[in-house]
């Protein structure tokens, strides 16, 4: 007699992605929250009692609102060689001491989606309630509690990043340089992982001197020698070339 296979499968609590908004409204520059290690977005409604004697005791509630925020448990890191913080981690600290004196200070554009492209991406402003590290003994590994807070509306229909993999890019740091090249240029975006080969990253038709892929949201390149104008920086790679926008604009002068 044969056997059914399973028609399910499964999905894994690391599927989901977190990114932090690092630039100051009306800007938007996103960049993935490294270091993961135990996530839990919380949704929740918030009730009042609505019992009347017609109940006869029986607990009655209605909704009134709701709340939601990130509950998340990272490996507080630094880079490499261990001379600087995360960056996302230096940003999400300062902004909690930020919000110790105002908490519009503290406030800054957050979304989690499926890395997988499955489903729509959550989204929403939000600041650092909790900043805890959890200690322990020498040989304990630097862990830090953290609480995202959500500060008004959560969108919960906005277009999952990951669903379409052509790179875009979204900010450079800094945004020109001179014509001689040989500026290090941070390109922030998404879909930058396997871009690879001297074609990869081009400064207008030029390709970049030299260029490294931080992460899926991240590359530094050195920008080539140009010509006085605005060329746009494009990254390619299986997905496709990133598309022109005016967050991609280079101005050699």
């Amino acid at each position: 007699m044969a056997t059914t296979p399973t028609d399910r499968r499964t999905m894994l609590a690391r599927r989901i992605r977190v990114d932090i908004d690092t630039a100051t409204y009306p800007a938007s520059l996103y960049a993935q929250f490294m270091g993961v290690q135990e996530l839990k977005p919380v949704d929740e409604l918030r009730t009042e009692s609505d019992e009347v004697y017609e109940d006869d005791g029986a607990m009655r509630e209605s909704v009134t609102g709701y709340s939601w925020r990130l509950e998340a448990k990272i490996m507080h890191s630094t880079n490499a060689a261990g001379t600087s913080l995360d960056p996302v981690h230096a940003f999400l600290y300062g902004k909690f001491l930020a919000g110790k004196q105002n908490v519009k200070l503290g406030e800054f554009g957050v979304r989690w989606y499926d890395r997988n492209g499955v489903g729509t991406a959550n989204e929403g402003r939000a600041y650092v309630k909790q900043w805890a590290p959890d200690g322990g003994n020498g040989g304990a590994q630097d862990t830090v509690s953290i609480v995202i807070q959500g500060q008004g509306p959560l969108a919960a229909d906005v277009a999952n990043p990951e669903a379409d993999l052509t790179p875009v890019v979204t900010g450079l740091a800094p945004t020109g340089g001179g014509t001689a090249g040989g500026t290090l240029v941070n390109i922030y975006g998404g879909h930058f992982t396997g871009t690879t080969g001297g074609t990869g990253v081009k400064f207008g038709a030029t390709n970049a001197t030299s260029y490294t892929v931080v992460s899926d949201s991240h590359i530094v390149a050195v920008a080539p020698a140009g010509s006085a104008g605005t060329v746009q920086v494009i990254v390619t790679n299986a997905g496709g070339a990133s598309p022109n926008v005016a967050a991609d604009n280079y101005l050699y002068a």
